[in-house]
């Protein structure tokens, strides 16, 4: 009898783990999805920006391959939020981006005019907001490093992407103030990731060749009005966020 009771105990003991795994592996898949929804923030910003570079034929073969990866990456990503998200909402918005991307996979075909590249710039602004909407954070509110240095690379694209666009001839106040605000912004979190301990081969790697690359880079955004050095700042922001990489790299 003490053997068949024990046995009965043994056996719901085990279903009781093997759910309790089933639901944390469950929670993790979801948790590593919205992760990778923080990543169509800048993702957004670089289809934009690579959009206008080809277009302009200033580093073209560099904005085509990095359209490219950009679109391929953002496939994928949605793929894993169709697949894990149990939210209607989130479904909602998921169907959504993906008829965007689907739009700028058409635009990307077509030739190029005034009205596709706003199209572009709209598209891209969606994706934006619905991943905001999807992470459900504010994104100006940045706490650990990761974070830090993840919002700096989306405000790097952010920033590149407005000043190729008003050389495209989008010169709304708007997308200046945008611009201006995404480099501002780059400069208090800068001053901030500096404040933090890293190891020799951070500071004296990427972190030093941020410091070199920014105080001269960011008087080129600035300059959108003029646009013309497109390929400085496509080049200085290329140089910047491999910086970026390394060191959200280390902070993983």
């Amino acid at each position: 009898m003490k053997t068949i009771i024990s046995n009965k105990m043994f056996t719901v003991s085990f279903l009781c783990v093997s759910l309790l795994v089933s639901n944390l592996q469950a929670k993790d898949t979801v948790k590593d999805a919205l992760l990778e929804a923080q990543k169509i923030r800048t993702i957004s910003q670089d289809i934009a920006k690579n959009y206008f570079y080809i277009e302009q034929g200033i580093q073209a073969s560099s904005a085509k391959l990095g359209f490219k990866n950009d679109m391929l990456s953002l496939n994928d990503i949605l793929g894993k939020l169709k697949k894990n998200s149990k939210n209607p909402e989130v479904e909602s918005i998921v169907e959504f981006m993906s008829m965007s991307v689907e739009e700028l996979t058409d635009l990307a075909k077509e030739d190029y005019s005034a009205e596709n590249g706003g199209m572009v710039l709209d598209y891209t602004e969606t994706l934006l907001e619905g991943s905001e909407n999807i992470i459900n954070t504010d994104k100006s509110k940045v706490e650990s490093a990761l974070d830090m240095v993840e919002e700096m690379e989306f405000l790097l694209e952010r920033a590149s992407k407005y000043y190729i666009a008003f050389r495209a001839g989008y010169t709304d106040a708007s997308n200046i103030l945008q611009a201006q605000k995404a480099v501002k912004q780059f400069d208090v979190l800068l001053k901030r990731l500096q404040k933090y301990n890293y190891p020799d081969e951070i500071k004296n790697g990427p972190l030093k060749k941020l410091l070199k690359y920014w105080p001269v880079s960011k008087d080129f955004y600035l300059g959108l009005k003029k646009s013309d050095l497109p390929t400085i700042v496509f080049i200085s922001t290329k140089h910047m966020k491999s910086a970026l990489d390394k060191i959200a790299k280390y902070n993983q």
